[in-house]
């Protein structure tokens, strides 16, 4: 029997750094790092149905963007 993989953790219970990160596969790194904060912003962006949804998202993702960076223990800049 196999044992299911937490994505959101690495072996030592916590979320990968920015270096482990780096070594994750594409899909995990993305689950892990975009998607989370790009279906909320695209749920709010389907609600609110603006005139220009490309600015919307993009607004979105950058006013929502500290979400991402302190759930995964990255900073920029």
């Amino acid at each position: 029997m196999m044992e299911k993989e937490n994505k959101s953790t690495n072996d030592n219970g916590r979320k990968p750094s920015g270096r482990d990160l780096q070594s994750l596969p594409t899909r995990q790194y993305l689950d892990q790092t975009v998607n989370p904060i790009l279906l909320q912003g695209l749920k709010a962006l389907a609600k609110e149905r603006p005139q220009d949804p490309i600015q919307y998202l993009a607004n979105y993702l950058l006013k929502n963007k500290s979400r991402v960076e302190d759930s995964n223990g990255t900073e920029e800049g």
